[in-house]
């Protein structure tokens, strides 16, 4: 009886990718979403799709730059 359900909590990489606007770049913490995550995310999207993301962690610390190109 002293056992909690653990809620998992699972973050749709691919969705928040595709919710930045073309031309606009964001932020994600690497907390909330691992770098690699991110960079595969990125690879698929840019193969799959008719769009263009950049991921970069240069001079970010605990962070990943994501922009839309197009």
């Amino acid at each position: 009886m002293g056992r909690k359900t653990v809620l998992v909590k699972k973050i749709d990489v691919k969705g928040t990718l595709l919710a930045i606007r073309v031309g606009k770049s964001k932020t994600i913490k690497t907390r909330d979403i691992k770098a690699s995550s991110i960079r595969s995310a990125v690879r698929r999207l840019n193969l799959e799709f008719p769009c263009s993301f950049e991921a970069t962690e240069d001079g970010l610390i605990d962070e990943v730059k994501v922009t839309r190109l197009k």
